[in-house]
């Protein structure tokens, strides 16, 4: 499988690994019919001392008790696993050996459709959690930044896989940016594991 290893014992320039080709096209496209009918939801996010809509849609499924909350103002509940989810993530965990308990769906409809800069360091997920990210439909641009460095920009492909080792959200930044130009939806799966702790 044609992997782009961006981390290395010697030189750790980013600490993550892409899998451009993860998916064939024909399971890729059945996957993303699959998460199209996925119960999505417009969240409220509270930034700045204002609500404002989340942009972006969102879905949750995941083992029992394993609720999510982040920036301090969005609660996600999970719903029981697909047999599609369950069999990407098995998947994933045979490629890696890291082990996940729920999945955070993205769906950007548009091009207006974001999310800025953040690390992913809820501590429902426990210490240094690898993170590993599906993308499904129109490529999109992802960045990701030590804290105190420039980005390095990724066109993340339809079918493609994206880990973000342990230590990662530690270290780096990470967002999908706006973009004028016209896109259709992609939807980002994203696989986390959880402490188990609930809410």
């Amino acid at each position: 499988m044609q992997q782009l290893n961006l981390f290395t014992e010697s030189v750790p320039v980013l600490p993550i690994t892409y899998y451009p080709n993860f998916l064939s096209q024909e399971l890729a496209n059945e996957l993303y019919q699959h998460c199209l009918k996925l119960e999505w939801q417009q969240n409220q996010i509270r930034m700045l001392g204002k609500t404002m809509p989340v942009p972006r849609l969102e879905c949750i499924y995941g083992d029992a008790g394993c609720d999510y909350l982040y920036s301090n103002s969005v609660f996600l509940k999970p719903l029981t696993w697909t047999e599609a989810l369950q069999v990407m993530r098995d998947r994933i965990t045979a490629l890696t050996g890291y082990k996940f308990r729920i999945v955070i769906g993205n769906q950007y409809r548009s091009g207006q459709d974001s999310i800025g800069w953040h690390s992913d360091n809820e501590p429902s997920m426990g210490s240094n959690p690898a993170i590993a990210s599906v993308s499904l439909g129109s490529c999109r641009k992802f960045q990701i930044k030590p804290r105190d460095g420039k980005p390095t920009d990724f066109w993340l492909e339809h079918g493609s896989l994206l880990i973000m080792h342990p230590g990662c959200q530690s270290t780096h930044l990470h967002q999908v940016p706006k973009t004028n130009k016209v896109v259709s939806t992609r939807i980002n799966l994203t696989f986390r594991p959880h402490t188990g702790a609930g809410r």
